[in-house]
């Protein structure tokens, strides 16, 4: 006898993805942690369809709110519809199981169709794949030559190209075509059609590549520890930042990687082994109960701490986030408090290196401005300089000395997620302006 509708569970897979988005939406989590945190599903599933939810968002909700599908079957789950109708429409374009749920919205494909229409087709073309080989456990000649093992064509650029000339190179790479990056060593630059295909790929699956936007890998690039140095990353968890510090290290060194969250600890912990980091240290503590006693030996420090995430909505938001003045400004007070603890409590700092994925002045030159005020030890160095002059979006210029130095990655302009970076140099003693 052949089970009931009702009776037949839903693939574990549709639950696991409809959780993560009621978690995105109710309480306003990372998608990407708590999909990390997801220890029993496919990630690459799991990321897929919520992508696929993130840019045809309107129209899905459009097309559930224009059949009745929740107003006719009231007991449905939101979050678990979305996720079958994105599935449904725009992802395998098909669903598994007879469970209730997934008949219901089969029953509804036709209605869910018309209803869509040609809505939402018409989207920016999206980002390159930005791909970064972990040196830990592989070379960039190792990569290099699986590459062209598999018929890939490497895109080279002369010399003097100027920055402008490489995104012209980058929107211009055949499908059979990547490039190294101009910035950042180790990184390496494909069609955006190929995305899936890294998702799923064994040497991602290894960590060998790790699948990071280009513009996080510039604070790791700026920060610039020395091999044999020893780096606090305060607000470590996931871990990307961490592994990249550690490439640029060679492994040698030390990196004490802080993060005060549990399931975020256990992650960066999980992430930072299996990338074969030696020198990380994960310690599960609040940035702001680090004592100068415990690390006086710190000579560089990344601070990347909460924030609204505006920056990344060009890539994975799940609902409209207009700005919120009273979340920015409890997020600019916990951030002058970082940064301004990581100037203040550790006498042998260097550099430090600030980065947000927002694009709101509070969280960024304003911050800066502030902590300079608290911490007249402190000065900026020109982020633009030190990619050697070949970057376009800097500050805001209505703040002087400061709008020139910090950096911006624009989703539109520089073809990567939308970053803010700092970069901080002890004065030398009786050092001025």
């Amino acid at each position: 006898m052949s089970k009931k509708p009702h009776s037949v569970k839903v693939p574990t897979q549709y639950r696991a993805t409809a959780k993560i988005l009621k978690a995105a939406l109710e309480q306003q989590k990372c998608i990407k942690t708590l999909i990390f945190a997801e220890k029993h599903a496919r990630t690459r599933s799991l990321h897929t369809v919520l992508k696929k939810f993130s840019e045809n968002r309107v129209a899905v909700e459009k097309a559930i709110e224009e059949t009745g599908l929740l107003r006719d079957n009231p007991s449905f789950d939101p979050s678990l519809a979305k996720i079958l109708v994105t599935e449904l429409l725009f992802a395998r374009k098909e669903l598994n199981g007879e469970s209730k749920p997934v008949q219901t919205v089969r029953s509804y494909k036709d209605r869910l169709l018309n209803s869509i229409g040609d809505f939402g087709v018409q989207r920016k073309e999206p980002n390159p794949r930005y791909v970064r080989i972990n040196t830990n456990l592989y070379s960039l000649a190792e990569a290099l030559e699986y590459l062209y093992s598999e018929d890939w064509r490497r895109k080279e650029l002369p010399a003097d190209a100027s920055y402008a000339d490489f995104l012209t190179a980058i929107k211009s790479l055949e499908e059979d075509e990547f490039m190294t990056d101009l910035h950042v060593e180790g990184v390496l630059i494909f069609p955006p059609k190929w995305s899936n295909y890294w998702v799923r790929h064994p040497l991602v699956h290894g960590k060998r590549f790790i699948l990071q936007n280009k513009a996080t890998c510039l604070a790791a690039e700026l920060l610039a520890p020395p091999t044999g140095a020893t780096v606090l990353d305060m607000c470590a968890a996931p871990g990307m930042k961490t592994m990249h510090i550690c490439n640029v290290m060679q492994n040698k060194g030390c990196i004490y990687a802080v993060e005060q969250d549990y399931k975020r600890y256990n992650t960066l912990c999980d992430i930072t082994e299996e990338a074969g980091c030696a020198i990380v240290k994960p310690i599960f503590s609040d940035a702001l109960d680090l004592t100068p006693e415990r690390f006086a030996d710190v000579e560089y420090i990344l601070v990347d701490p909460s924030c609204s995430g505006s920056g990344m909505q060009n890539r994975m938001t799940v609902c409209d986030e207009p700005k919120d003045d009273r979340r920015l400004q409890k997020l600019q007070g916990l951030q002058i408090k970082i940064l301004s603890h990581a100037m203040s409590s550790f006498p042998n700092v260097k550099r430090i290196a600030y980065c947000t994925c927002s694009l709101w002045k509070e969280e960024n030159e304003q911050v800066v401005q502030r902590c300079l005020q608290l911490n007249p030890s402190y000065k900026l160095l020109s982020c633009k300089k030190a990619l050697r002059n070949k970057w376009h979006n800097v500050g805001d210029t209505d703040y002087p000395n400061i709008g020139k130095n910090v950096l911006y990655c624009l989703p539109e302009s520089d073809l990567t997620d939308g970053i803010f970076l700092a970069l901080f140099e002890k004065r030398r003693e009786g050092e001025v302006d």
